[in-house]
């Protein structure tokens, strides 16, 4: 089953290739977090523990609830144009992400006959780290930038599930409360760029001079 999931994870990470509205980008952020939270309960299903059922609930919770609606929020409190605009050719976009994440799945199943990772988790969490870095590459807007970190961190965490690492809750808390700060911090960002220029992308600060 969690390969299933991780599976239905990496097709999120296509269908944000592909989309260029900004709206579609929070519904994908919402979906992820569910499908995190599903992975990271099935070690509770076979060794019944608090533990193991704080942490998905916590992420469900940050992940497919309170963040999305904050970055919709500022969304709309800036009034962002609702279109994301590529510094890329979204066809070509599309053939960037599917050959990364074709060469990832392909060294996944390599490695996976030398360790005991588990391959399909292990190259969905990759893809994540990758995708997000090209969102943050290839779109111009502030708020996809932070959308882009968010993807990548959800790559980091199901990276750490695939290794099946185990990792005080103290540790797992505090990651998510990391991803906190840099939300509300970019919000902030935005909001002071946002009062300066007409459309808080990362054009308007390639004018900027010393």
């Amino acid at each position: 089953m969690e390969n299933v999931l991780s599976i239905l994870f990496c097709l999120t990470l296509l269908y944000l290739v592909v989309t260029s509205r900004i709206k579609t980008y929070v519904t994908i952020l919402r979906i992820q977090g569910v499908l995190l939270s599903l992975i990271m309960i099935f070690p509770f299903l076979h060794h019944l523990s608090v533990h193991l059922l704080i942490i998905p609930i916590v992420s469900l919770i940050v992940k497919a609830i309170i963040i999305p609606r904050f970055v919709n929020k500022i969304v709309i409190d800036l009034d962002v144009k609702r279109i994301v605009e590529p510094s890329i050719q979204p066809f070509n976009f599309l053939l960037l992400s599917v050959f990364s994440m074709s060469v990832l799945f392909v060294s996944a199943h390599v490695l996976s006959g030398f360790t005991t990772i588990e391959p399909i988790p292990f190259a969905s969490a990759f893809s994540a780290m990758i995708i997000g870095i090209f969102i943050i590459i290839f779109r111009k807007k502030l708020i996809i930038h932070v959308v882009g970190f968010l993807i990548l961190e959800n790559g980091i965490l199901l990276f750490g599930t695939s290794l099946s690492a185990e990792m005080p809750t103290i540790v797992e808390l505090g990651a998510l409360l990391d991803i906190f700060v840099v939300v509300f911090l970019m919000g902030i960002v935005i909001n002071r760029i946002s009062s300066t220029f007409a459309q808080p992308d990362v054009t308007a600060l390639g004018r900027l001079k010393d």
